[in-house]
């Protein structure tokens, strides 16, 4: 499935009282479809309202009225004759903003609600609106982003919690990406900086997790740059690395203190290095997850490291915008949730790492690091919890898509 209701993941995590049950849980699934009441839909209980009353601008609570603190108002007389009367006999006691007198109109600083009322009551008034902020739309919020929810709640800096990206690199020097003292980095190759990303494929994902609110190019999924994070060249500026590079990788990030690790990588079959390490995690309860792409062959093949048989690993399918599956998507056992991986626009590099642009990507490796932000979202509320807790929340709070009907999990998209 894809993954949505971000703020509910928090309320998933008080169903599971401990490490050992949700462990328990993780490893004795039970599929099938859900017991619980029928949806009635968002407006299920909604009381009735008359359509009129519910469009008239001017009823208290109305769509165009915003009863609030202190604030600027919108107030259209009913015609030249009213306004003429208002600003004759109150304008010099009334706290106008600014006249708007080719629509017989002023906009008037309100104190309270009372006040909001009372103007949108009077006869000679058409109507009161809220002089609401409007800013310029030079930053975009990818679909992504809004698919799963990430801008319902906010990182929560100084909790400890870390995210790692095991990539091509980071390009540290795109205005859009955090550069400070909260990214860190590491290079197991003999050649290259972590911080100089030759291929592209890195930033973009880094962008996807972490593009920052700064009014220009897009937003990430944690987008206020307070996230501390660790980028693991595990691939070369080539694009490509070794079973060992990546594996050196993995173990600096676990050291480094991570918590979410992304992997939009795969390739060869299945390592007994990479299972023992995972192994060894497991054994010494260390509390990390592993979040790697599904893969982009479009069968039901394995890839690693998405498929290795571990309750710290989890496999990321693709969907598009309405929530379909991705044709290249790989679907099996393994698949555990699905995220947004189709034209994804976010930040990346070009001409070797020193242009930085932006660009539109698709594959499960833009879908992994969107279920790896919201995992780190979510772990910043509850950093005491376990990754098989924080796993089971992610779970239990992703939407199927509707295509797949009442069913628990599929092979397609996963939970």
């Amino acid at each position: 499935m894809y993954f949505g209701h971000t703020a509910i993941s928090t309320l998933c995590l008080f169903n599971f009282v401990s490490f050992a049950v949700a462990d328990k849980l993780l490893r004795n699934r039970k599929l099938g479809p859900s017991n619980g009441p029928p949806d009635n839909g968002p407006h299920g209980n909604r009381p009735h309202r008359n359509k009129d009353e519910e469009d008239d601008p001017r009823r208290p609570g109305g769509p165009n009225l915003d009863f609030g603190q202190e604030a600027d108002y919108i107030v259209v007389f009913k015609d030249e004759s009213s306004h003429s009367s208002f600003s004759q006999n109150e304008m010099a006691t009334a706290n106008c903003v600014r006249h708007l007198n080719f629509m017989n109109g002023e906009v008037i600083k309100l104190p309270n609600a009372q006040a909001a009322q009372q103007w949108a009551e009077r006869d000679d008034v058409l109507f009161v609106e809220k002089d609401q902020e409007v800013r310029k739309l030079a930053e975009e919020v990818p679909y992504g982003i809004n698919l799963v929810e990430a801008l319902n709640i906010d990182y929560v800096a100084g909790s400890g919690v870390k995210a790692c990206i095991i990539d091509t690199g980071y390009g540290r020097g795109h205005p859009d990406l955090p550069n400070n003292n909260l990214i860190t980095g590491f290079n197991p190759y003999g050649s290259g900086e972590w911080f100089v990303d030759g291929d592209g494929h890195g930033t973009h994902v880094a962008g996807t997790m972490a593009a920052v609110g700064n009014n220009i190019g897009v937003v990430g999924v944690t987008s206020k740059a307070n996230m501390p994070l660790h980028i693991g060249k595990g691939l070369e500026d080539n694009g490509s690395g070794t079973t060992s590079g990546v594996l050196a990788a993995m173990r600096d990030c676990v050291q480094s203190g991570a918590k979410v690790v992304n992997m939009s990588l795969g390739g060869g079959g299945p390592s007994s290095a990479v299972q023992s390490f995972l192994t060894g995690l497991e054994n010494d309860g260390t509390n990390v997850l592993f979040v790697a792409a599904a893969g982009n062959g479009g069968s039901s093949s394995y890839s690693y490291p998405a498929s290795y048989d571990s309750p710290l690993v989890m496999s990321v399918a693709a969907v598009n915008s309405n929530s379909v599956k991705a044709s290249f998507s790989q679907y099996n056992d393994q698949v555990d949730i699905a995220g947004p991986g189709v034209n994804v626009n976010s930040p990346t590099t070009s001409n070797g790492g020193t242009t930085n642009i932006y660009a539109e990507f698709s594959g499960t490796s833009m879908a992994s690091p969107h279920v790896a932000g919201v995992a780190a979202l979510i772990w910043s509320h509850h950093p005491t919890k376990s990754a098989a807790e924080i796993r089971l929340a992610l779970e239990c709070s992703a939407v199927m898509p509707q295509q797949y009907g009442n069913v628990v999990r599929n092979n397609d998209v996963g939970y």
